[in-house]
């Protein structure tokens, strides 16, 4: 089976100059290439793979900067600064097609039907993806978002579970929420950790130290029930 995971996190509603959402991303890039050498190196995205690996990314606010501000059509900034569709960038990170992974941004989006979302994409081959979806790897990605952006939601996710849970980005193999209510411990073989950077964290518990397991799809469709 091949599947599409990905980390994501997400929030409403929170309107931002460029200023200020240049620092939180180059945190959050210098951080990932901390924590993984799949993200060591990163690049722009071009017309063709060797056009982008031409176009290597440079860790700084003003490289950023940049990258933000070409992304921008000449009306989208109204008098104050802000982006009435917020702010986006796309990085790569120079692999083979499938044990690549892509890091992008969302953000500045002051709106209620607008999602700013912050998204890593785990390679669907390759050691990095097995490394990727280890339980540490995973909650050190997930503490960098948290740290950087505040948001209400972080998900590891996949195609497979999405489709089992005929649901969206409501609920992951690894899930962080910001806020709950009346969920006082998950059931079955889920682990809840609660307080956790100001909300309560949610996995799978394995004996391989994998985040996912086909077999336990189960268990999440009563902790969907649980959370809704």
């Amino acid at each position: 089976m091949t599947d599409t995971f990905y980390i994501g996190a997400y929030w409403k509603n929170r309107k931002e100059v460029l200023e200020n959402i240049v620092i939180p991303t180059l945190n959050t890039l210098t951080e990932l290439r901390g924590i993984d050498d799949q993200f060591l190196n990163l690049y722009e995205l071009g017309m063709s793979r060797k056009q982008a690996l031409e176009r290597e990314f440079i860790p700084s606010s003003e490289y950023i900067e940049r990258l933000y501000r070409h992304g921008l059509k000449k009306k989208d900034l109204d008098q104050d600064g802000y982006s009435k569709i917020g702010f986006s960038l796309w990085l790569w990170s120079g692999h083979k097609d499938e044990e690549s992974s892509q890091v992008s941004f969302g953000v500045g989006k002051g709106s209620e039907r607008l999602t700013n979302v912050c998204l890593i994409r785990i390679p669907t081959e390759g050691i990095a993806k097995e490394r990727l979806l280890q339980l540490d790897k995973v909650k050190q990605i997930i503490e960098v978002l948290i740290k950087n952006w505040n948001p209400d939601k972080v998900i590891l996710n996949s195609k497979e579970l999405s489709t089992a849970l005929n649901s969206t980005n409501e609920i992951g193999w690894v899930t962080y929420i910001k806020r709950t209510k009346g969920i006082s411990k998950a059931n079955g073989k889920i682990v809840h950790e609660p307080n956790y950077y100001g909300g309560d964290l949610f996995y799978l518990k394995t004996n391989s130290g994998l985040t996912y397991d086909y077999s336990l799809i189960d268990e999440y469709q009563s902790f969907k029930k649980q959370i809704s």
